[in-house]
């Protein structure tokens, strides 16, 4: 129950907080959130939805009727419940018909441990529920893996219900001589037995009927469509699908051996030399496109080998061979350069095609089934490939490939990458853009998110200073940390956008939480870009405050020490505007240069947040020191201190004896549902 979410609606921030108190005071580690309005309510269903929803009732911008409709639109298994100021039958008849699933009260003691128990029934059931869609979703992609791998299995499958094929596989059909094995569904099964053997067929099916003789071979005759029989030796199986029992028949494929003719064609120019002679050619050769070299290996070729045997592995990499030939183009060389590695040269217009086709050629091969005579084998592949200029030598180009690729299959397989200093410098270059896009299309979709980390007070503040975090989800859903992209959108010119749109964000907070009981104060940092460019972003927040003008404490914008000593004229000039507009100052990374007390004479910070440093060399004699000195110089400016990253309770303590005001870190809170955003995000 440690991450579990409550989220209330309600006119009060107390009453949320009232309910977490008691659910927590009775064992359970629940976060009640508090939102106000319908906005909110459909920014948190949307992104991040809780794990239950109370609703209080006679809210004008957030009536319960309206409440439930959006949950059941959003999420539907989230249990929304009224909340009144006291309990009633008639209120439980209005929730109920509103579509809430029961009615709570706070009214007293006693309604509060009703409220408790309905609260641990709805999360429960709500577990229940995630947990059911869950498997089932689990079941689904199973059922959609076990009919695609039957429809590219060279086994002959059917499913037979009361006689009559319920399915089948096209290998099946193939095997009677029908181009579509929906030609055979619906059909009984004695259609396709030859007459010779329909009695024993249907003497085994019975015996099966009764629980005996499944899966045991046996040979009998299929007639083909065109009325010729067929001699297999198949098993018949009793299983289950969805509850409904049916047979299975498998008659596995009558692979053979190759014919000398089939064999030679199945192989490749052999050994590394050979392959370095072409690759030192190809070098020398002048090309109208990009050419590369690439190597394949199968993954773990011990245990292949060792699963197959000797000639089963050697037949299926020779099918391996024929099945990459129908993958290459007429220009392509294909070459064996070991027992389990390959290796190619070819010319593709870019290092993003060699990309593709690495990708393409390990995912492909890893659904092929190539048939041996004993064994249906699948096989995994990693790729590394070398685009080259044609200034690289040929044997250092070898010697890198077979690294890069053996290092792939050592770290699991299934992998491709592409080396050479130009396909590095390109890579780098595509995924820097690629990632700064990623950052553009976020904002623009409005996937970017809020996290605040409390900043706990030493001196009994009961005012609530939070720290802001960035947050971005990808397309996928899954979220990064700004350590993840920041340097991306610095390198592209994009943190102003996202300073402004995290302001904006917090903003709209610190106005929605003008109910709330207690104050707050919310640190928001400043990226260079929006320091160097601090007259548009002035401009930009003097109208975003018009309408609601700041108060004393409630956003703190926050500069690194070197980004303010680097532009101190406009630094000055934008903290003196920012104060005018009633925001407050802070300085972090405070001590990581060399005039930090000088700095203090020019900047007129409300607080400052020490480097990393001091905490984490907290017992070094030098820096102990210099920290002591520091706050000093701190206090006799009239400003606060912060100490961040902070993990262990004896620093905290002497912290404490030192003088310091505030302190933050993973020891005091990680960033969590402390408060829900504007934006709706769970925190």
């Amino acid at each position: 129950m440690a991450n579990t979410v409550i989220l209330v609606v309600s006119a009060s921030e107390n009453v949320a907080k009232r309910i977490e108190s008691h659910l927590r005071n009775a064992g359970y580690p629940v976060r009640a959130a508090w939102v106000t309005d319908l906005e909110d309510v459909e920014d948190v269903l949307g992104r991040s939805p809780p794990d239950l929803l109370l609703c209080s009732d006679n809210l004008e911008k957030a009536p319960l009727k309206a409440v439930v409709e959006l949950g059941n639109r959003l999420c539907p298994d989230v249990p929304v419940l009224l909340l009144s100021e006291r309990y009633s039958e008639a209120a439980t008849l209005q929730a109920l018909a509103a579509g809430a699933h029961d009615q709570v009260s706070c009214e007293d003691a006693r309604h509060m441990r009703h409220l408790e128990l309905i609260c641990l029934r709805e999360l429960a059931n709500h577990q229940n529920l995630r947990e059911l869609h869950a498997a089932r979703s689990r079941l689904s992609d199973f059922e959609s893996r076990h009919k695609a791998l039957l429809a590219g299995s060279v086994d002959a499958v059917a499913h037979l219900q009361e006689g009559i094929l319920a399915d089948a596989n096209p290998a099946f059909a193939q095997l009677l001589g029908y181009a579509n094995q929906d030609e055979l569904v619906s059909q009984p099964l004695m259609d396709f037995i030859a007459p010779e053997s329909q009695a024993q067929i249907k003497d085994l099916l019975k015996q099966i009927n009764k629980g005996k003789a499944a899966g045991k071979g046996t040979e009998f005759s299929l007639q083909r469509q065109d009325g010729s029989a067929v001699s297999v030796k198949g098993e018949f199986a009793q299983n289950r699908i969805n509850g409904e029992m049916f047979i299975e028949l498998t008659i596995h494929a009558d692979a053979r051996l190759p014919s000398a003719g089939a064999g030679q064609a199945g192989e490749a120019p052999s050994g590394r030399l050979a392959f370095q002679d072409r690759l030192t050619e190809a070098l020398a050769t002048p090309r109208k496109q990009l050419g590369a070299a690439l190597m394949i290996a199968i993954d773990n070729l011990s245990g292949f080998e060792e699963r197959l045997g000797f000639h089963d592995s050697e037949e299926a990499v020779l099918k391996l061979i024929e099945w990459t030939r129908e993958r290459l183009q007429p220009q392509d060389q294909l070459f064996r350069v070991s027992t389990g590695e390959l290796a190619l040269l070819m010319e593709r217009a870019s290092v993003d095609d060699y990309e593709k086709f690495s990708e393409a050629y390990c995912r492909d091969c890893a659904k092929q089934i190539f048939a041996t005579l004993n064994h249906e084998a699948q096989i995994s592949v990693s790729i590394a490939a070398y685009p080259y200029s044609g200034k690289e030598q040929a044997s250092t180009m070898v010697d890198e490939l077979w690294r890069g690729v053996r290092k792939l299959t050592a770290g699991g397989g299934r992998q491709h990458t592409v080396l050479g200093p130009t396909a590095k410098n390109s890579i780098s270059e595509r995924e820097e853009a690629a990632r700064a896009e990623q950052i553009r299309k976020a904002l623009q979709d409005n996937r970017m998110r809020l996290a605040y980390q409390s900043i706990a007070s030493l001196e009994g503040d009961t005012r609530q200073h939070y720290d802001v975090l960035l947050r971005m989800i990808d397309e996928q859903g899954r979220e990064h940390p700004a350590g993840d992209f920041v340097r991306h959108a610095e390198k592209f010119g994009l943190m102003a956008d996202l300073d402004r749109w995290v302001t904006a964000r917090v903003l709209k907070l610190i106005d929605k939480r003008k109910g709330a009981d207690e104050g707050s104060s919310v640190f928001v940092k400043v990226s260079e870009d929006t320091l160097k460019n601090a007259d548009a972003f002035i401009t930009w927040l003097t109208d975003a405050v018009k309408s609601r003008p700041l108060k004393a404490d409630e956003l703190v914008f926050e500069f690194q020490e070197l980004r303010l000593q680097n532009h101190i004229r406009k630094a000055k000039s934008m903290t003196k505007a920012l104060r005018e507009l009633g925001a407050y100052i802070a300085i972090e990374h405070f001590g990581a240069g060399t005039n930090t007390v000088q700095l203090l004479d020019h900047i007129p910070a409300n607080y400052v947040k020490f480097h990393a440093d001091f905490t984490h060399k907290f017992n070094d004699k030098d820096m102990f020191k210099k920290m002591s000195q520091l706050l000093e110089a701190a206090k006799q400016h009239g400003m606060k201190t912060i100490v961040c990253h902070v993990e262990d309770a004896n620093v905290m303590a002497r912290l404490w004896q030192m003088g310091v005001n505030y302190i933050q870190g993973f020891h005091v809170q990680e960033p969590e549902v402390v408060m829900i955003s504007s934006d709706g995000h769970r925190l």
